[in-house]
């Protein structure tokens, strides 16, 4: 009799779990998706509202057409109530599952960068952590919109870019939804995005904006966007244009490594020593070098470097900017209820010494 009573059981538990993948419950079949690859975010035009939003639909096809896909935008002043009316428009369920990538106006990151935006990403469950986040010029739909002829899937090239996974370059380093989230409220470390650009037809990815807490507070330059990268120790394959007054030469990097050693032992004279070290070749150069001469080529490229070095970091403390961490980095050694308060007495005071050694191999392939 109690065997059969749980074999009762089981047969209704299981007519309840049928019950909840059929068509009445939450699921729904493939065909009946509509998937987003990519979602864009401006300012509204009307003044009644705050936000454009713009998702991008990849739009499956048995025929060979690559790259077909369909912008809904709305205006709205949350990224909710967007969704919810974009889904008026539209007549299969949306699918954030297969969204890679965030595009925010610039001209909404200068005014402020709003935390309910960030959050309503990572609260919802079928958004992947692994977002990327972008700043688009001259608008996120704009970004959105533009369509390389290379391209084969949906905003694929930006995917392959920021991923690493296509094009190598230490112009380019991207920056995940749950990493900038984290910048945006830790203590001593501050965001930043890559900005998007497009030209000609082409999505541009060769510089950087910085974020204090609110808002964006700097763009750098492609050259400045490469030196934080070396010093974040993040991309191996480069090349480093040295001058002087004389000389002008190219090195193709085969391996970067950067460190640094914080001295705060005296408040009022502390001292951040950065270290990079670049091994590589001569690739490029305006005049006849020997594998004789390449010690001096290195004395010059060494000289070069820490002077731009030094001069980023520089400016990046007279901004009261710090996405490299320097401030994170003192409080992990530090334990006092003030620290954050001291650091931020002597950030602005620090001193930096920048020492770069530079080695190269040989002249390439010839004498």
């Amino acid at each position: 009799m109690k065997l059969k009573r749980n074999w009762v059981m089981y047969l209704i538990v299981g007519m309840v779990v049928i019950s909840s993948l059929s068509g009445c419950g939450g699921y729904k079949d493939i065909d009946k998706r509509f998937f987003v690859v990519a979602i864009g975010i401006d300012a509204a035009k009307s003044h009644t509202k705050k936000y454009l939003i713009s998702l991008k639909f990849a739009i499956p096809s048995v025929e060979k057409k690559p790259n077909d896909f369909i912008i809904v935008s709305e205006e709205a002043d949350t990224m909710a109530e967007a969704v919810r009316i974009i889904k008026t428009k539209v007549d299969k369920e949306v699918d954030f599952s297969h969204a890679k990538v965030v595009v925010f106006n610039e001209k909404i990151v200068q005014k402020k960068m709003e935390p309910h935006l960030i959050y309503w990403f990572s609260r919802r469950r079928d958004i992947q952590k692994i977002l990327w986040t972008v700043i688009g010029r001259p608008t996120a739909l704009e970004v959105l919109k533009t369509k390389p002829k290379f391209e084969q899937i949906p905003s694929n090239s930006m995917f392959l870019a920021l991923g690493k996974e296509g094009t190598e370059t230490p112009y380019i380093f991207g920056e995940y939804l749950f990493d900038f989230k984290k910048r945006l409220i830790e203590k001593g470390l501050d965001p930043f995005m890559p900005i998007i650009e497009v030209k000609k037809g082409l999505l541009v990815i060769n510089t950087a904006g910085l974020f204090n807490k609110k808002r964006l507070k700097m763009v750098l330059t492609p050259e400045q966007t490469k030196l934080l990268y070396y010093i974040f120790n993040s991309e191996q394959k480069s090349a480093i244009k040295v001058k002087s007054r004389k000389l002008y030469f190219i090195i193709d990097t085969q391996k970067i490594k950067s460190s640094y050693k914080m001295d705060t032992s005296n408040p009022n004279h502390s001292i951040i020593k950065t270290k990079i070290k670049i091994k590589g070749r001569l690739e490029e150069a305006m005049f006849s070098p020997k594998n004789s001469e390449l010690p001096a080529y290195e004395k010059l490229a060494e000289k070069d470097i820490d002077k731009q070095v030094k001069n980023l970091l520089l400016k990046l403390q007279k901004a009261n900017l710090d996405p490299i961490g320097f401030g994170l980095y003192y409080r992990a050694r530090h334990f006092q209820n003030n620290d954050w308060k001291t650091w931020q007495h002597i950030y602005p005071n620090l001193t930096f010494e920048v020492h770069t050694d530079v080695h190269i191999e040989d002249t390439g392939l010839i004498e």
